[in-house]
């Protein structure tokens, strides 16, 4: 127990020294997580080991992430980012995911690894955009205002994607014979039917009843309780239906984003989050990832996979844009706008390892392109808003 507890003051104290260092760098706090974590783990100082306690303790970071990030969602602003939006987002991941799974067939020859390296390639994380445009007083313009919606809807597309080739992957690669397999595919496709019938009820119809709640100051703390416990049990009933548990924090998060008492509850799932698990969740991803795995064809591979995650965004989201007669600097800013993965590949990532569909030798791309579209993502958007001419 006393290695478990050293382990873990070392990665808080670490990733918030880390995070701090990437706040004066102008970078999100992550980036010196991820780093604090490979500066931690094997690959350098050897102090921590990717053990069971520290595992279950990222999973339940990663769950209540994504159970922030549903919280933090506005519900209104989503159903009115409208077509345009959608459309980018759309183009953001058939085109990456297209790209992505084609260029893995260049080292790999199993579809659903190649499969799989297309999602977390889809996958956008706004957040330094968001800064960035904020920053430079650019939030608010028409290109802005369609990277915020396109990004959240990514999100929610993605997050679908990833559970429906999870689902799909474990009944194929189960070894069923024929008829048992079709059978197993139809069970699955009723699973994910069934989720998403319970997605729209969470969404469209809980708020309506949970809003007739009164609490009181002494009774608020209760409600923190329960969302905790419902976007467990919701994470729980997704990995029933052989989806992602994060899913199931996701759409709890997007059901309490619109109670009335949903900033207290947001602000104390912040707390727990980004002051404890999500920093164990990070720091784990670069303990676990053995940098000195790294060799030629690693180096090939995160070449090709960066370069696919720079222009699957560019042509997905700004291709998409120009459909919608935008200008040619508009169509490159939203491009660019979604081009920073963040903690959504990285998520993606961990889950394809967990469920051994993804081997070490992508893990370890992921993680570097993942800090590479991190930093030039800031650097780009300050060329392309300031250009006068596109």
């Amino acid at each position: 127990m006393e290695k478990v507890l050293i382990d873990i003051a070392l990665i808080l104290i670490f990733t918030k020294i880390g995070g701090l260092i990437s706040r004066k760098l102008k970078m999100p706090e992550v980036l010196g997580a991820l780093i604090a974590g490979v500066i931690l783990g094997p690959a350098v100082l050897k102090l921590v080991d990717y053990t069971e306690h520290i595992k279950l303790l990222s999973e339940l970071g990663v769950i209540m992430l994504m159970f922030l990030a549903g919280l933090e969602t506005n519900v209104d602003e989503l159903k009115k980012a409208g077509k345009t939006s959608f459309v980018i987002a759309l183009g953001g991941v058939i085109v990456p995911l297209i790209l992505g799974t084609a260029a893995a067939y260049l080292f790999f020859t199993n579809f659903w690894e190649n499969l799989f390296v297309g999602v977390i390639l889809t996958a956008t994380s706004v957040s330094i955009s968001v800064e960035t445009l904020n920053e430079l007083g650019k939030l608010n313009t028409k290109a802005g205002v369609n990277i915020l919606g396109a990004a959240v809807i990514d999100d929610v597309l993605g997050l679908i994607l990833i559970s429906i080739v999870l689902a799909v992957s474990k009944t194929v690669g189960s070894g069923a014979s024929g008829s048992d397999a079709v059978i197993s595919l139809v069970l699955t496709f009723a699973k994910i039917i069934a989720f998403c019938v319970l997605a729209v009820i969470m969404i469209a119809v809980v708020p309506k009843f949970i809003n007739k709640i009164k609490a009181d100051s002494s009774h608020k703390r209760d409600l923190l309780t329960y969302a905790i416990a419902m976007a467990l049990i919701l994470a729980f009933i997704s990995e029933l239906l052989g989806i992602a548990a994060i899913t199931g924090a996701y759409i709890c998060g997007l059901t309490l984003s619109q109670f009335i008492h949903r900033d207290y509850i947001e602000k104390n799932v912040k707390a727990i989050s980004s002051g404890f698990l999500s920093l164990i969740f990070f720091a784990s991803v670069g303990i676990a990832a053995d940098i000195k795995g790294l060799n030629f064809e690693v180096v090939l591979i995160t070449l090709v996979m960066f370069a696919i995650a720079v222009a699957g965004k560019l042509f997905g989201c700004g291709g998409a844009a120009k459909l919608f007669k935008m200008s040619k600097q508009e169509c490159i800013q939203i491009g660019v706008g979604m081009v920073s993965r963040g903690e959504v590949a990285i998520i993606t990532a961990n889950i394809g390892m967990q469920n051994k569909i993804i081997s070490e030798e992508i893990y370890i791309p992921t993680l570097i392109v993942v800090i590479l579209t991190t930093v030039i993502t800031p650097a780009l958007l300050k060329i392309v808003f300031s250009s006068k001419h596109g």
